[in-house]
């Protein structure tokens, strides 16, 4: 029905085609500059976050007004050919992670005026969180410190002879630095993201309150996973296996973490659907 129903609204002159072709051609520039990053993580997250982007336009395509005004569009068709000359030189990563939330408020502009900052706020939202607080947070704070006292607490509980110093762990045999792109904001900001598009999916008819469980939870697990991992970084690295260091570390085993953070938060999230699901009365059930 929903295709029947976009094909009769559709024409090559028509406002939503020529949306459609600018929304496509905008995405795929950003993740054809996310794959020539080569960080797989960051290639799978912004794809996913796209299309869930895009998944939500088109559950109630049926019910959007494409209408704007004159200084709207221009004030989005302006950030839009900024960001897309940007697009032609060097890009540094802060400018990839918020590429999405920015694009998506150019083409709210220019789709359906200031009002399509509040037509598309769930899919503006999901943008955001694609990305944007990674760059804050960086910005903000530097977690290294704490991350290293608690992979050292966790070496420690586990019967390795460590020794802390300030952002350094020392075991026999070697030691590491917990720099900035090992603190976890990362791990910590992905799975906050993942919070949040797993609640614009699935209609939970939960409180706020009960709502913002999730993302302080995933917030909580993005850092215990990443401690694991630092953890494991100073285990190789004291035993000399500087093979299986850089696999972790850069390769492929990097991403198992992000699995496993990931599982974990799904498994959360299963346990809350249980937990806050409404309890029918007693004469239902018989």
């Amino acid at each position: 029905m929903k295709q029947q129903a976009f094909f009769k609204r559709i024409s090559l002159s028509s406002p939503a085609f020529l949306l459609l072709v600018l929304g496509v051609a905008v995405i795929a520039i950003h993740l054809t500059l996310m794959f020539k990053t080569g960080i797989s993580d960051r290639q799978i997250t912004s794809t996913l976050f796209w299309l869930t982007a895009a998944y939500l336009i088109w559950e109630r395509q049926d019910k959007l007004e494409f209408q704007t005004g004159l200084v709207a569009s221009l004030l989005g068709a302006l950030l839009l050919a900024m960001l897309l000359l940007k697009t032609t030189g060097y890009c540094e990563d802060s400018f990839l992670i918020g590429y999405p939330f920015l694009a998506g408020i150019a083409l709210a502009l220019i789709a359906s005026g200031f009002r399509g900052l509040r037509i598309y706020w769930r899919e503006l939202a999901l943008l955001f969180f694609s990305g944007i607080p990674e760059v804050l947070l960086s910005k903000l704070t530097d977690p290294a410190p704490i991350t290293a006292q608690f992979a050292s607490s966790m070496l420690w509980y586990s019967g390795y002879a460590v020794t802390q110093r300030g952002i350094y762990l020392d075991l026999p045999g070697g030691s590491i630095e917990v720099y900035s792109g090992c603190s976890g904001v990362v791990a910590m900001t992905q799975l906050l993201g993942m919070s949040v598009l797993f609640l614009m999916l699935l209609p939970l008819p939960w409180k706020w309150f009960q709502k913002l469980i999730l993302p302080v939870a995933a917030i909580a697990i993005g850092f215990l996973v990443n401690a694991m991992r630092v953890s494991l970084m100073a285990i190789l690295v004291a035993q000399k296996q500087m093979k299986a260091f850089e696999y972790w570390h850069d390769g492929s085993g990097s991403l198992v973490f992000s699995v496993i953070g990931t599982f974990v938060l799904v498994i959360l999230l299963k346990i809350l659907i249980e937990l806050f699901a409404p309890k029918l009365p007693q004469e239902e059930l018989k």
